[in-house]
């Protein structure tokens, strides 16, 4: 027979387990976020490194980038890494990521079934999935850098690229 005690430890241990649920799965959330959003960069990267010439126009530009975006990540750094436009550093840092990426998405669940009883495993977890996050948003951040500059230099304005950025903004809600 249960005690009143037992049910109570129970729930404790059942709410400290939904607390640690929460925490892995928003993070889970934000890395994959954040990898989604280095990949869509990588995918404007194609584009205007790759695809497009100059005096192309707003639709066939958008047309290509539809394409673009349809393909998955590995593809699209294969594709960068055979044109020989991306700086060796930045290739294995894209490719880590694509790994890093896919186990979590496609493996990181299975291979960590019981880690909410386990804080040890969990907080490495966790770290594991932090780092992911990170390094998909400084990736983000130096391609697109990168892009800014390279647009500049085929002469588009930084003040059109910062109206259009700050348009993207705030449509999104950041």
């Amino acid at each position: 027979m249960s005690t009143v005690s037992e049910s109570s430890e129970d729930l404790q241990l059942l709410l400290a387990q939904n607390q640690l649920l929460v925490q892995m799965l928003t993070r889970v959330g934000y890395a994959v976020w954040q990898a989604a959003e280095c990949e869509d960069t990588l995918a404007h990267y194609v584009i205007l490194r790759l695809r497009a010439s100059k005096g192309i126009g707003e639709r066939e530009g958008l047309d290509l980038l539809a394409k673009a975006q349809s393909r998955t990540f590995g593809h699209t750094l294969r594709e960068l890494k055979d044109a020989s436009v991306l700086s060796p550093a930045i290739e294995a840092r894209l490719s880590k990521l694509v790994d890093d990426r896919n186990w979590l998405v496609h493996r990181a669940k299975r291979e960590n079934r019981g880690v909410l009883n386990d804080l040890t495993r969990f907080d490495q977890l966790v770290a594991r999935i932090d780092g992911i996050a990170s390094e998909a948003l400084e990736l983000h951040k130096e391609l697109a850098a990168e892009l800014e500059e390279f647009a500049v230099q085929a002469g588009v304005d930084r003040r059109e690229i910062d109206i259009e950025a700050a348009n993207l903004s705030a449509a999104w809600g950041y």
